[in-house]
């Protein structure tokens, strides 16, 4: 309950504001407090619906109050109550109350809470942050992709590489093992040759059963050689379908990366926004202030 002192006392006008007083808080979504007074001290004050200015009717003018200083300069005022006073800013709006002469009879003050305002623009600020900070991030998680689809498409080239000169290996195998089956053949004839000249081909036995034994050596080591080629063959080639695969993941994260950053670039735009309109709704009674 509301305590009023000297209504009776008071002038008709301002009888009339502490009678409305206590209506004037429904008429509005805002968190006010109203205080009537006359050229002394507090008559009533209604406190917010969250918050009160701890004063008491009878409470006599404070030196440097907005209503103070608008009764005595007869003159309308706005302020800004930093938030330190009250633990969140308050928008402070003061006007001298007159007689049928234009007499300063009193005056009418009235307190909006700027709390919600104020959260606002701090969860603005905090999500705009949160959105840039989010923004390197993809820039960084980009760049490696980028890096790593760089990196995969040298590594398929450089196995490219190694692929065609596994092929020319083989080449040189099969051109290897044909002069293995000529020189056999050659040297099987050689043998036929000095068994049929006896004693005297003797000599020539002996070199011809070398070159087969060359011949055979040398197949069997082209048959090596084809293996060991044939399996770098196929793990080249499964080591390129791997990397076909990674590149294609690649190729995809990073266009899901792109479209994402376009969606965080969209979101920063709406902060931004956000931030904007909440700043100029918390600041927009202290730039009155100034134009008055």
């Amino acid at each position: 309950m509301n305590n009023v002192t000297d209504v009776q006392t008071q002038h008709e006008l301002i009888q009339a504001f502490v009678k409305v007083a206590p209506l004037l808080g429904s008429l509005t979504h805002d968190d006010i407090t109203i205080g009537i007074y006359d050229t002394e001290k507090l008559i009533i004050n209604i406190p917010g619906k969250t918050f009160s200015l701890n004063v008491s009717p009878g409470d006599p003018l404070m030196e440097g109050d907005i209503v103070t200083n608008a009764i005595r300069s007869n003159t309308a005022l706005t302020a800004v109550v930093p938030k330190e006073l009250f633990g969140f800013p308050l928008a402070a709006r003061a006007i001298p109350l007159h007689d049928g002469q234009g007499r300063v009879i009193g005056g009418v003050g009235m307190g909006t809470s700027l709390e919600k305002a104020n959260k606002l623009f701090e969860m603005a600020e905090s999500f705009s942050a949160i959105v840039e900070q989010t923004t390197a991030s993809i820039g960084d998680i980009s760049q490696s992709v980028s890096h790593l689809t760089g990196r995969v498409t040298d590594v398929t080239s450089q196995m490219k590489d190694v692929s065609s000169s596994a092929q020319q290996i083989g080449k040189i195998s099969a051109a290897v093992k044909e002069i293995s089956d000529q020189s056999n053949m050659l040297g099987l004839n050689a043998a036929i040759e000095a068994a049929r000249a006896g004693e005297v081909g003797r000599g020539f036995s002996v070199v011809a059963d070398e070159i087969r034994k060359l011949a055979t050596s040398s197949k069997e080591n082209v048959e090596q050689i084809n293996g060991i080629t044939k399996n770098i063959q196929e793990l080249l080639q499964r080591l390129n379908h791997a990397f076909s695969d990674i590149h294609t993941l690649t190729d995809t994260q990073s266009r899901a990366i792109q479209e994402f950053s376009s969606t965080i670039q969209e979101i920063s735009a709406k902060a931004e926004d956000l931030a904007q309109v909440a700043e100029a709704t918390l600041y927009s009674t202290e730039n009155k202030t100034a134009e008055n």
